[in-house]
Parts: structure tokens; C-alpha cells; sequence
């Protein structure tokens, strides 16, 4: 697990971020191609077949799907663990006081501004 100081955190953010954009996208139009799935599959024609595919294509789907593991991916050899795709919500590990806690990050937001314990979550995010 690689650890960061704030600075390290703060210097990597210029990297994160575009990836984290990109990442945010496609689980959103992932989470929207779902929830037509779902609407679609309550209109669905006699014999349970979807009247319509709401991707038009099935390689629109698998690229959506690659482009956020590729991301994923990224962060996570940088060290960055991803939290919630769909909000762009990272964390890095640091040390505080002797302590292993996150960095926390929302996309967004201007800087990395709070840190919260390894199982304190967003709910428990507090000022650097």
C-alpha cells in the first residue's frame, strides 16, 4: 500500500482528475443504460424479449465498460483507490499521527481538503 503525504496527494490530483472525469462518464451512462434496461424490461414484449436494446449496440456497452476498467485500473497503479465512480470519489492512504487513515477526494471540490479513518467513510471526513 503505497502511502502519500498531502503534497504527493495534492501534486497527483492534475493526473486523477481527467481519468476520474472519464470514469465518472461512463458509470453514469452505464447507470443510465441500466435503468432502461429495468423500464424497458416492465414494457417487455409477450415472450419477455426487450422491444428495444438501449445501448443500439452491444459494443457501445462493452467499450463503456473497458474504458472505466482501464481507469480504474490507472488509479489504482498510482495508488488511488477508488470509492464511488459515479460521484468521482477517490481516497489515498496517509499517515496522520502515527496512524494509517485516507486523504479523501470528491470531484469537484478544489483541492483535497478532508481525511477521514479507514472505516470513518465520507460520513466521518474532517479538515486536513
Amino acid at each position: 500500500m503505497q502511502r502519500f503525504s498531502l503534497a504527493e496527494a495534492r501534486a497527483l490530483l492534475p493526473r486523477v482528475i481527467p481519468i476520474l472525469e472519464q470514469l465518472r462518464a461512463c458509470a453514469r451512462q452505464l447507470r443510465a443504460a441500466q435503468t432502461t434496461v429495468e423500464s424497458a424490461a416492465r414494457g417487455a414484449s409477450a415472450d419477455g424479449a426487450l422491444v428495444a436494446d438501449p445501448w443500439g449496440r452491444p459494443a457501445a456497452r462493452r467499450r463503456a465498460e473497458e474504458e472505466a476498467e482501464r481507469a480504474i485500473a490507472q488509479l489504482k497503479a498510482w495508488g488511488v483507490e477508488v470509492k464511488d465512480p459515479e460521484q468521482g470519489l477517490i481516497d489515498f492512504y496517509h499517515e496522520r499521527n502515527g496512524e494509517i487513515v485516507y486523504l479523501c477526494f470528491l470531484l469537484g471540490e478544489p483541492d483535497i481538503a478532508y481525511w477521514h479513518t479507514l472505516t470513518g467513510g465520507f460520513a466521518g471526513r474532517r479538515p486536513v
